[in-house]
């Protein structure tokens, strides 16, 4: 079942209102994604201490664009640019007006976003794929 990935903001807790970045569906549920060990540690709390507990304190954002920063950087953290490609491609690294285009059998991906792209080795790097990435954003597929 497709899950869709978005900002919500929490309707409960000390921090009701807060913005998160979520998934999930309606047959599963949704799940905090950006600020998950905080969340993870919440709901392990027994249910009469949760207002209680500290990690109340390490979850959400004042605004969406916190929350959709924050998970960027969570997802940027699971870079990866040891990719092999089975044949040639060209580099699509922005240079000035235009691309790289060095053939290369190489490439740098985020999983499980729909983000693989074919770069050279000077431009497989985490500098290069920041500048050519804006996302998480809103996406929908399965992790």
């Amino acid at each position: 079942m497709v899950q869709y990935h978005t900002v919500q903001q929490l309707d409960s807790g000390p921090r009701a209102g807060a913005f998160v970045y979520t998934g999930g569906n309606d047959r599963i549920g949704r799940y905090v994604e950006c600020c998950s060990d905080a969340w993870l540690e919440i709901i392990r709390t027994p249910v009469s201490e949760r207002d209680a507990c500290a990690a109340w304190s390490r979850i959400g954002h004042d605004t969406a664009d916190e929350a959709y920063a924050h998970m960027r950087e969570h997802l940027l953290e699971r870079l990866s640019i040891d990719g092999r490609l089975a044949d040639w491609s060209g580099c699509i690294a922005p240079v000035g007006d235009g691309i790289c285009d060095v053939p290369t059998k190489r490439f740098a991906a985020i999983r499980p976003m729909y983000f693989q792209r074919p770069l050279c080795d000077e431009h497989r790097t985490r500098e290069t794929v920041e500048a050519m990435w804006d996302g998480p954003g809103d996406w929908s597929g399965s992790w």
